[in-house]
């Protein structure tokens, strides 16, 4: 990246994140498109001068030092993922749909963010609407739970009763 000031001996270096195998990371190998995002990924091999990740969809990218800052480190509750994305260290679009992906991977359909529900389609029937869930909802707070529809439902008829 050169800083402006007479000519290239001035260009700032971006140096290369120390990484560890098993790391997670950002990787923003976007090329200015209007729906490009960074991905997730996980390091696999890292040396002196280069990096080898696989992103989220299994894809092996290398990252050379002087592509450094294409690679940033990602904050542990996007490692882990979270129940409720308002408590994402990486809170921004990548960083909210590495969740839903991990979540999903997990079936674990349902996510908060607040007091909204986000549900992704599992395409198959899940053993989550029986009688059990229904008891396991009734008359907890939003948040006491894991999310779930029974949740919303019974917070909203709560608050219908009220009323």
């Amino acid at each position: 990246e050169w800083t402006g000031r007479e000519g290239p001996r001035h260009l700032k270096e971006v140096k290369m994140p120390i990484l560890r195998k098993g790391d997670h990371v950002w990787l923003d190998n976007t090329q200015g498109g209007e729906f490009e995002l960074p991905i997730g990924a996980v390091v696999r091999f890292s040396d002196t001068g280069q990096i080898q990740l696989v992103d989220d969809e299994g894809e092996e990218h290398w990252v050379s030092s002087k592509n450094a800052g294409k690679v940033k480190s990602m904050h542990l509750t996007s490692v882990e993922g979270v129940e409720d994305m308002i408590h994402l260290g990486d809170l921004h679009e990548a960083g909210i749909l590495h969740n839903l992906l991990l979540r999903y991977n997990s079936k674990l359909i349902y996510t908060y963010t607040g007091s909204i529900l986000v549900a992704i389609n599992p395409y198959q029937l899940l053993p989550i609407y029986d009688a059990e869930y229904i008891q396991r909802y009734r008359d907890k707070k939003i948040g006491e739970e894991s999310p779930h529809i029974f949740a919303i439902a019974d917070n909203a008829y709560y608050f219908m009763k009220r009323g």
